[in-house]
């Protein structure tokens, strides 16, 4: 599935029952009653994603009076775009943001011009930088919090289906256990589905989902409910959801009191 808005609405109709993916959608649903409940998070702030821009732009004030590409209005990367901004003193009314898609989409704007800045998941930002784009910045350098990689189903799946739901957090962490040991085979697969043999690129996608994981992937809640006030500046209704409310860490917790994540990942 492409994008946080057809795996929201899956996961909301049921035709999937677990899914991989960025808390942010997921908060707001949340907040308006929707039955979701993340179990675990790779990370617990924003990570991978580069700020890369035109050669001709080499610091982050250039970007005042610019076009900024985005996946779409109220996704992820508009939020993260607008706190980055804010942090160099841009406000949303000092560029223009255009909707521009997803990250293939993204890239295709700034070698089109129709954009000359975006940020971009690694390693989508590497071919841009060896035709001379700028990396600007490093976002995982701010700490903005966030849930990252977060593994999501419903609290309907958990209490009907309790078994199943443990067992799908096993099979989540020997899936990263394998990522982490496997590096070989772990970029043998990356390529095969991505369809991308540049060994570059291979190793930099590899490094991004091995080291900055978290073990054990807890979802933090003072992280998610900070994630939840940076979308609360464009809506004032998520000022009152506490987050909480859509985390539960008691699978994994079972998990690591038991000595079995200790000894997955030996250590």
């Amino acid at each position: 599935m492409r994008g946080t808005v057809p795996t929201t609405a899956a996961l909301a109709n049921g035709d999937i029952e677990f899914i991989q993916s960025g808390a942010a959608p997921f908060i707001n649903y949340a907040a308006r009653g929707g039955d979701v409940v993340l179990l675990g998070c790779l990370a617990n702030k924003v990570i991978d994603y580069v700020f890369i821009a035109h050669p001709s732009i080499s610091r982050m004030e250039q970007l005042r009076g610019k076009t900024i590409g985005i996946s779409r209005p109220g996704d992820q990367t508009y939020y993260y775009v607008r706190d980055i901004l804010k942090r160099y003193g841009i406000g949303l009314k000092d560029v223009r943001l255009v909707q521009t898609g997803l990250q293939p989409e993204r890239v295709a704007a700034l070698r089109q011009g129709l954009v000359v800045a975006s940020i971009l998941n690694r390693p989508n930002n590497l071919v841009l930088e060896q035709e001379g784009y700028r990396r600007l910045l490093d976002i995982e350098d701010l700490k903005l919090p966030a849930g990252v990689r977060c593994l999501i189903t419903t609290r309907k799946i958990m209490k009907a289906r309790p078994a199943l739901a443990e067992s799908f957090v096993m099979a989540w962490l020997e899936s990263l256990r394998f990522i982490l040991n496997q590096k070989r085979e772990t970029k043998q697969i990356i390529g095969k589905y991505t369809q991308n043999a540049d060994d570059i690129q291979l190793e930099e996608a590899w490094r991004s989902l091995s080291t900055q994981t978290e073990i054990p992937p807890y979802v933090s809640v003072s992280q998610l409910q900070g994630q939840t006030a940076m979308l609360a500046e464009d809506q004032p209704e998520l000022n009152r959801f506490d987050a909480k409310i859509m985390v539960d860490n008691s699978v994994l917790k079972k998990l690591d009191d038991s000595g079995w994540v200790k000894k997955l990942f030996g250590k």
